[in-house]
């Protein structure tokens, strides 16, 4: 009977989920109609173009523009990416000046279909755009000022793939983040891709945008073939992770996602351990003079290895962008700070703190300040545990 309510309780939760997405989409309609044909309420170059490189970088605009943005569109004019900022609202008077003095152009749309929709406005907008290279980005992210910004945007820019992400997500279907990614100047002027621009409706419905914004954009360009490179990928973390001793292996731990604070990091550590006890358990001592055995080395070797697969483990087959935040940060320098970690209850503050620690104390400040006041998924109202258990926030 226990098995029977379970089964009734998770099908009518289904149909609960169900429900609610057609009921936000029938709501939405008229302005996705709207939408068929982008409405562009506003399209100012505010300096000419300089080279062949444009980034469609998107504002969200009831948000105030931080200094984080600002230092985003400051790295792409240096590195002579034309930036065109795309706010999805209208920006306050003041707000539009600084946007002005920093961007090549500026469109400006109705708040509609969240970020994918306004890739989708800029992107058929800008048709005919010569571009060599078009990147894109959101400001779901913090992005942190520095040489490793720099790098970061030169490897979206310069790279010989013809799509480039920052960083790839197993979670649902294996796609690259939208937050941060490049494409080719033929990837974006492929009539296939600007179909599926075409097709794509835009919804304001967070699972809608993943599946068919995301993942659909994903599975469009691999059907054309062409070749997909990410920034920060598992197996260069793996590479370096692979380089590194012990002791360092064991200080990332601090770093891991909250989720496995539940095992202590001295479980963690006895696992390689056992690994290395029962080699070593098979090891014949050398004789006076001789080298240690192969079983000794071997036994080193996947002492590291089997701590490196438990970092690994952590958050490769999920949003790597979160889930691996700590270690990617620390390892690889990675400077994206997505802004929903705490909200999605992935770190707490203090660890998000401990991971920045390397930042200036004002800057960290700033990066804390904004992710504590999004909350955390606790003491939620009935109609926000559901949201939040079926990603629709």
């Amino acid at each position: 009977m226990r098995d029977l309510l379970r089964w009734v309780a998770r099908q009518l939760d289904r149909l609960a989920y169900y429900a609610y997405r057609a009921g936000i989409k029938l709501a939405q309609q008229p302005q996705v109609l709207q939408e068929r044909h982008p409405q562009i309420l506003s399209d100012e170059v505010c300096t000419p173009a300089t080279g062949k490189a444009f980034a469609i970088v998107v504002k969200y605009a009831a948000f105030r523009v931080g200094e984080d943005f600002l230092d985003l569109l400051a790295t792409l004019r240096r590195q002579g990416v034309n930036a065109v900022v795309v706010c999805n609202g209208r920006p306050r008077p003041a707000e539009l000046e600084q946007l002005r003095a920093a961007a090549h152009r500026i469109l400006i749309r109705p708040n509609v279909g969240r970020d994918m929709g306004a890739y989708r406005a800029a992107s058929l907008h800008l048709q005919g755009l010569a571009a060599g290279r078009m990147l894109y980005f959101n400001d779901s992210i913090f992005y942190l000022r520095g040489p490793e910004l720099e790098d970061m945007v030169g490897r979206l820019t310069d790279s010989a793939y013809d799509v480039v992400g920052t960083f790839e997500n197993h979670e649902y279907y294996h796609h690259v983040g939208s937050f941060a990614f490049g494409v080719s100047g033929e990837v974006f002027a492929d009539p296939r891709v600007a179909a599926f621009w075409e097709r794509y409706k835009p919804y304001d419905l967070r699972p809608h945008a993943i599946v068919r914004g995301e993942i659909g954009l994903a599975e469009c360009v691999k059907k054309a073939g062409y070749r997909i490179d990410v920034v920060y990928s598992a197996e260069r973390l793996a590479e370096r992770l692979d380089a590194m001793a012990l002791d360092e292996l064991a200080a990332l731990l601090r770093f891991l996602p909250t989720q496995l604070r539940s095992t202590s990091p001295a479980t963690l550590l006895g696992r390689p351990e056992a690994t290395a006890r029962a080699l070593r358990g098979l090891r014949v001592e050398p004789s006076a003079g001789q080298a240690p055995s192969s079983i000794e080395q071997l036994a080193g070797r996947m002492e590291r290895e089997a701590l490196v697969n438990e970092i690994m483990r952590s958050f490769v087959n999920t949003s790597q962008v979160h889930f691996g935040f700590g270690v990617f940060h620390r390892v690889m320098g990675a400077p994206l700070v997505k802004k929903d970690l705490l909200a999605r209850g992935v770190f707490l503050e203090h660890e998000i703190a401990r991971i920045l620690e390397l930042l200036p104390a004002g800057q960290r400040s700033e990066i804390l300040r904004e992710l504590v006041t999004r909350g955390r998924p606790v003491r939620m109202n009935w109609i926000r545990r559901f949201k939040t258990a079926h990603g629709l926030v």
